[in-house]
């Protein structure tokens, strides 16, 4: 009746949500699969999908097709699965995608206590990659990524938010540079007073950054100017630029929470910080909430108290 090629295509096509993500998935070029689709449409004698503006959406036939093909698609997951030796299931992944535009090195942070106290009780290799949001989002479609950690809301019907913070944000400056230069703050130190002596520039995300926008619109509300000798679109290199001291930056607490514990980094604000940084946990409705996924999200929910 049909090519079984044909129905995984569009089963893919269906759960990633567009035939332009879909073709990347399946590593094929966008006409071929837009090909595939029509061949399975003519085979099968119904239409399965309809553009409504330029939003790709299923038929009811194409919503009744792919409930099926769910069906027969996560059997023949199971079988693979249930075929695997124990040396294989050994290294069953749990595979977390982090933004780029989010610091990743305070993740360890997270997930240290979690490796440690689910020691014996997992076989799971738990896995960090990081990428742009579209792409880690797809992961998570495909059930390629189990957990998504991003500093922007996803409105998906296919996603559902485990947790979310506000972080803090607040100035950082290196302690140790603090002492060359002789300043001293305090609680009650001005911003506005402190980037008027400071002699250096600001360390800050490039403008592709959500953090960097936020920055921009916090010196134009305390009518302040301050030049960058500094910027760059990953996150860990801010943060390391400002601990090494090459300038000062407004940083989320969590992302140098240990660096503050240490000494090395200066807090300059209220404890309440100058704005709020949003942080979110994301997952695929669909995924199963076990043990591990809980003790992270748990750990993750503490940055707020820990802020």
């Amino acid at each position: 009746m049909f090519n079984f090629n044909h129905l995984y295509y569009f089963y893919v096509t269906a759960k990633i949500g567009g035939v332009s993500n879909a073709a990347k998935y399946l590593r094929i070029s966008q006409p071929s699969l837009s090909s595939q689709l029509k061949i399975l449409e003519s085979n099968i004698e119904v239409k399965l999908f309809e553009k409504k503006g330029r939003v790709l959406q299923l038929t009811s036939d194409g919503e009744k097709t792919f409930a099926y093909a769910k069906r027969m698609f996560d059997v023949a997951n199971e079988l693979a699965e249930s075929l695997k030796s124990p040396g294989e299931k050994m290294t069953e992944r749990f595979h977390i995608g982090i933004s780029e535009q989010v610091e990743r090195p305070f993740i360890a942070d997270i997930l240290s206590p979690v490796i440690r106290d689910n020691r014996g009780k997992t076989n799971k290799i738990i896995s960090i990659s990081s990428a742009p949001d579209e792409d880690i989002l797809q992961l998570l479609r495909t059930k390629e990524a189990d957990l998504m950690l991003t500093n922007k809301p996803i409105y998906a019907e296919d996603v559902v938010e485990l947790a979310s913070i506000a972080a803090p944000v607040n100035l950082m400056v290196s302690t140790q540079l603090l002492k060359t230069l002789k300043m001293r703050v305090s609680k009650n130190t001005s911003i506005q007073d402190f980037l008027a002596a400071f002699p250096g520039g600001l360390v800050i995300p490039s403008y592709k950054m959500k953090l960097r926008h936020e920055t921009d619109l916090f010196i134009e509300n305390i009518k302040t100017r301050k030049k960058i000798s500094f910027e760059s679109d990953i996150m860990s290199v801010v943060g390391r630029a400002i601990v090494d001291g090459a300038g000062c930056g407004f940083l989320p607490l969590p992302y140098v929470l240990e660096e503050i514990k240490m000494g090395l980094i200066t807090v300059i604000g209220p404890k309440s910080g100058y704005w709020k940084h949003s942080l979110y946990m994301i997952s695929h409705k669909e995924d199963d909430y076990d043990a591990l996924t809980e003790d992270i999200v748990k750990r993750f929910k503490q940055l707020d108290k820990w802020s």
